[in-house]
């Protein structure tokens, strides 16, 4: 009896024994195909299928961008790469630079491989920037999908959602793109993905006072270090709409104060008028705020309008600090905001005070509103 148990047991040892070595045997062949077969695509991919020369596959490196996309349906796939290509060859083309605020966004043209075929994806947003996410549920030409090697193969009828980063360049999608034929089987594209790499922001002592517009300004340690010293005042001012934040310093320096709209530097009557003027910097722009009035014969503690017309009112500029001249700022005069609405106010120090104002473009930027509300101050 125990012999015969024995003898079973044998018996059980030795198939499960075989059973490993089979496994064993077969894994170096099927694990690795079933892997391979899944893996993301990446520029590399897309150069060989695409058969790019030496010098085009320099020229696409340093353009070969990081993505995260899945292609299902008609045209299948994993992409976690794809470099910027011309708009009718497969040439390798400049990545997407930034757009400034109220500039057009720029048309992604991005070259992948899915499925060992080679497509073009073109995402064309329409509007212009205002330095915010931007989400587009009418996708209709927005989104394309073309084969490379034949351009007439082409999906471009889209259902689904797009969205840009508040940089323009990158985003993601969740879309259906159907080619205009009978019978036609839509591609759903989701993910993300990048036509541009976003510039890193300079590096500044985190939290310290005015950093951010010392920092992205390059202004030099001479003047970072007078303005520490005596241009940088406390504030308590919320901007919110197409410029969002809340800001707790800004510089009015002390060097070459300048009078008037887009003036700086000042934090004075002058006549029959006064102005205050803030400088600061918001992620990777820089602002300068005006707030003046005007009264006969002289400006006094007290509440002004702020729209701006016969006085300064309220003026909110884009633009950037000189290093050049120690700071001075330079407005762009196609990026700014007048006050339309709202009033501020001048303490007895006639250096602080409060402000509640909107304001509005009426230029490059039709439409775009900010709102201003808090406490100021220009001068210690």
């Amino acid at each position: 009896m125990r012999r015969t148990i024995a003898i079973v047991v044998g018996a059980i040892l030795l198939l499960a024994l075989v059973a490993f070595a089979v496994g064993r045997l077969m894994s170096p062949h099927d694990v690795p195909a079933v892997v391979a077969a899944s893996k993301p695509a990446t520029c590399a991919d897309a150069y060989r299928v695409l058969k790019l020369t030496p010098s085009q596959i320099s020229a696409a490196n340093p353009v070969c961008l990081t993505q995260s996309l899945k292609l299902s349906g008609e045209v299948t796939g994993q992409v976690a790469e794809a470099y910027t290509v011309a708009q009718d060859s497969a040439a390798p083309t400049a990545m997407c630079g930034e757009p400034k605020r109220w500039s057009s966004f720029p048309q992604a043209l991005l070259a992948l491989d899915a499925g060992g075929k080679a497509y073009r994806l073109r995402i064309s947003a329409p509007g212009s920037s205002e330095h915010q996410q931007v989400s587009i549920s009418n996708v209709a030409d927005v989104v394309e999908l073309a084969s490379i090697s034949d351009p007439t193969v082409l999906w471009h009828l889209g259902t689904g959602k797009v969205t840009l980063n508040a940089d323009g360049v990158t985003g993601t999608l969740d879309v259906n793109v159907l080619q205009d034929v009978s019978g036609a089987v839509p591609v759903h594209i989701t993910g993300q993905w990048a036509c541009g790499a976003p510039l890193p922001l300079p590096t500044s002592a985190a939290g310290a006072p005015c950093a951010s517009f010392y920092a992205i300004n390059h202004l030099t340690a001479t003047d970072v270090a007078r303005m520490k010293a005596h241009a940088c005042h406390p504030q308590d001012l919320t901007l919110a709409g197409d410029v969002s934040a809340h800001l707790d310093h800004a510089v009015t320096d002390t060097v070459d104060p300048q009078f008037g709209p887009g003036g700086d530097n000042f934090c004075a009557s002058g006549s029959e008028a006064y102005e205050a003027t803030l400088k600061f910097s918001i992620r990777d722009e820089s602002f300068l705020l005006n707030l003046g009035a005007s009264r006969n014969p002289a400006v006094t503690p007290g509440q002004y309008s702020a729209v701006s017309g016969t006085a300064i009112g309220a003026l909110l500029f884009l633009g950037n600090a000189d290093p050049s001249t120690h700071g001075d700022f330079v407005t762009d005069d196609k990026v700014f905001w007048t006050g339309t609405s709202g009033t501020f106010s001048i303490g007895k120090d006639m250096k602080s005070g409060t402000v509640d104002a909107t304001v509005s473009s009426s230029s490059g930027g039709l439409g775009s509103t900010v709102r201003i509300k808090g406490s100021w101050r220009c001068a210690a």
